[in-house]
């Protein structure tokens, strides 16, 4: 495992919140991961959320768990701020440990599997959009060039 490789989060298209995983991760990176994503939560301010798992290979069952446990220990920050969560998803394998982790513990708000970075941006904003913040979901397509996927209600 690259010990430089670590969990990052980029808040820079606020309220979305886009979250990469590298290709392995270890337990206090979670935990540093965690600290921060319940520091987001904290503010009250609603937002949707992008974990992008693409180079992810499989963690481990205690991560899991410990996954399932942080959303149920702040399962009312949850449905109190999140619009929803999005993973990008193309390893069989990281599917597999999402469904066991929806499994164990079901999230609290919108859940949705992509494949691709477009598909999830195109979700997310639309989620954005739904919740009555259009200028932030007209930032995040245009910032992706997505502008050409604005729903029409």
């Amino acid at each position: 495992m690259d010990p430089s490789a670590s969990i990052t989060i980029d808040d820079s298209l606020w309220p979305l919140l886009q979250v990469r995983f590298p290709s392995e991760f270890t337990n206090a990176q979670q935990e540093q991961y965690l600290g921060q994503l319940l520091t987001y939560l904290r503010r009250g301010e609603r937002y949707v959320g992008i974990m992008d798992t693409r180079l992810l290979k499989n963690p481990s069952s205690e991560q899991r768990q410990r996954q399932a446990n942080f959303i149920q220990e702040h399962e009312a920050l949850f449905r109190q701020c999140s619009l929803g969560t999005v993973g990008i998803v193309t390893s069989p394998l990281v599917a597999l440990g999402a469904r066991i982790l929806i499994h164990l513990k079901p999230m609290p708000t919108p859940f949705y599997v992509a494949a691709s970075l477009p598909a999830a941006l195109s979700w997310a904003a639309g989620q954005l959009e739904r919740a009555g913040l259009l200028e932030p979901a007209e930032r995040v397509r245009s910032h992706f060039g997505l502008l050409s996927e604005r729903r029409t209600a």
